[in-house]
């Protein structure tokens, strides 16, 4: 599972110079990028090539191996995969094979006997997770279609309000506005289609490249096309499915409410019409009840805060959360209320004499829907006001922690034990290897040699102020560090944040002998609680 942003090119279609020109465009924007973005390159320190997060974002001597790296940010340090641009069009396909300037990379992917809708070559679209130079990478993108709108291409887990984030943080460095990437602006997106596609296919065409939020594109469609051809495709998304209370019929159904499609017309074309699924009338209005269409909202507004801000990037613990909630809560995506009341007079209009019997199912199955949903509400709004009271009491946040007197009781806990488990190791070492710990160049020699062979990968920054220390005691705490196992996240993100944050790392040093016994303490009971736990045959 991931995040992306994708920039493909047809590269048989740009011209070199005008591609060398665009590459340095897209330096100069990202080496002005608030917060400074993290290059990934290597350095080779007392005999060890060293993998590391550099300040410098521009790499490569030879001219057609010059290119741009991002991996993360410098301010929150927060890294994931690399995206990189070659300054030479070539590295991306041989100029030898144009073909007409009139071929579209938009039209290309949209044609449905291809079997995605990428373009011809791809400039990156390694997993950004949502970080924050996930909208970097977003504005360099768009800057790339904004001069090449017909050979290049932005998609991805992007969306319109994302789009409009990054255009926003990339004026104040390029002065003006970026134009939106295509495949997230409807209007546009159709008029680029409209003359390659009857009204017919139109509708097919746009949802295959469409770019919005997570579950959102259906709805797109429809809002896009409110006429037949827009209802054609929707039903055409149902048939298959024998129920209506699946999820896949659910998503669908709560994407023409909340498109502010007839409900009637959708009852018609999902029970009665001749190329609908015919679902059974009673299954379906079971479906309208579970989307939460006719909910209290002062039930459903709770759960609405699971859903993902407008202009956010999504993260891998939302895509995870929302998998698991649609489950069960696929209604908090409704975003339209109408009344049970107003509901039971479609439902009795619609289904004849069946139709008064249907109103009752769906009032009563909401009033229980509603009845089983208020505790879960109240517990959710608990949950809410916790995470926003304790959420930054996370390990990952050690990294860039600015004081350790705002540190939470789980972060303390688990710095406190990595300081334990390091006060450890030390004794081990000063008994297994006295000479080495009383020689400052042997064990800086080891210090590189392990973090290169075992991680964690660290900034230059840090390997700059690593190289100054000569204490003998820091470098000996440092190796001890190093050499402890990290058998869970939160240890490796400790172990991270010690190497990289020095005030951090001065804390963990100075811990006293009745911080260390607690630890102890706690260590001894968890592992007499482990031991005491029935084990499987």
């Amino acid at each position: 599972m991931g995040v992306h942003v994708i920039l493909d090119i047809d590269p048989n279609q740009i011209e070199p110079g005008a591609w060398a020109a665009v590459y340095d465009e897209t330096l100069d924007l990202l080496r002005a990028w608030r917060p400074r973005l993290l290059g990934w390159g290597s350095r080779t320190i007392d005999g060890c090539r060293v993998q590391m997060y550099t300040r410098s974002i521009e790499f490569g001597r030879d001219a057609n191996k010059v290119h741009w790296t991002v991996v993360g940010d410098q301010k929150t340090l927060t890294t994931s995969e690399s995206q990189s641009m070659y300054r030479d069009i070539a590295h991306y396909g041989k100029a030898s094979e144009r073909r007409p300037n009139d071929v579209d990379i938009l039209v290309q992917a949209a044609d449905p006997k291809n079997d995605d809708t990428s373009g011809p070559a791809c400039v990156f679209g390694n997993k950004t997770q949502g970080h924050p130079y996930h909208f970097a990478m977003l504005a360099a993108a768009m800057l790339v279609e904004e001069r090449f709108p017909r050979a290049a291409m932005v998609w991805g887990d992007i969306d319109k309000g994302q789009a409009e984030r990054a255009g926003r943080m990339a004026k104040r460095f390029l002065g003006r506005e970026l134009r939106l990437p295509v495949r997230v602006d409807a209007p546009r997106l159709i008029e680029r289609l409209r003359s390659h596609y009857d009204d017919d296919a139109l509708p097919d065409a746009f949802a295959r490249v469409f770019q919005d939020e997570p579950g959102l594109g259906e709805e797109a469609v429809l809002r896009a096309f409110p006429g037949r051809s827009g209802a054609r495709q929707w039903v055409r998304s149902l048939i298959g499915y024998k129920s209506p209370t699946v999820l896949g019929v659910m998503r669908s159904l709560i994407a023409w409410l909340n498109a502010d499609r007839d409900v009637a017309e959708a009852c018609q074309v999902a029970c009665f019409s001749s190329e609908g699924p015919r679902f059974e009338p009673q299954a379906f209005v079971k479906a309208l009840v579970a989307t939460w269409v006719s909910v209290d909202p002062s039930v459903r507004r709770p759960v609405e805060a699971f859903r993902k801000p407008s202009e956010e990037a999504p993260s891998i613990a939302y895509l995870m959360g929302s998998f698991f909630l649609d489950m069960e809560a696929m209604g908090r995506n409704t975003r339209v209320h109408i009344s049970k009341q107003h509901m039971a007079e479609i439902l009795k209009n619609v289904f004849g004499e069946s139709g008064p019997a249907l109103a009752k199912l769906f009032v009563e199955e909401t009033d229980n829907l509603e009845a089983t949903l208020r505790p879960s509400s109240e517990n959710v709004s608990a949950l809410l006001r916790d995470a926003e009271e304790h959420g930054y009491d996370a390990t990952e946040y050690l990294v860039t922690l600015k004081s350790v007197s705002v540190m939470g009781e789980a972060q303390r806990t688990w710095v406190h034990a990595i300081a334990y488990s390091v006060e450890q190791m030390l004794e081990q070492m000063r008994a297994e290897l006295p000479d080495m710990v009383s020689n400052p160049a042997q064990m800086k020699k080891a210090l590189v040699r392990v973090l290169s062979d075992r991680g964690p990968v660290l900034t230059e920054k840090t390997w700059d102020k690593l190289a100054e220390v000569n204490e003998p005691d820091v470098l000996a705490w440092l190796l001890a560090l190093i050499g402890i196992p990290a058998n869970n996240q939160h240890a490796y993100d400790v172990k991270r944040a010690l190497l990289e944050n020095a005030g951090l790392r001065q804390y963990a040093m100075r811990l006293d002998p009745e911080d260390m016994q607690k630890i102890k303490k706690m260590l001894d009971e968890a592992a007499h609680e482990k031991d005491q736990c029935p084990r499987s045959m």
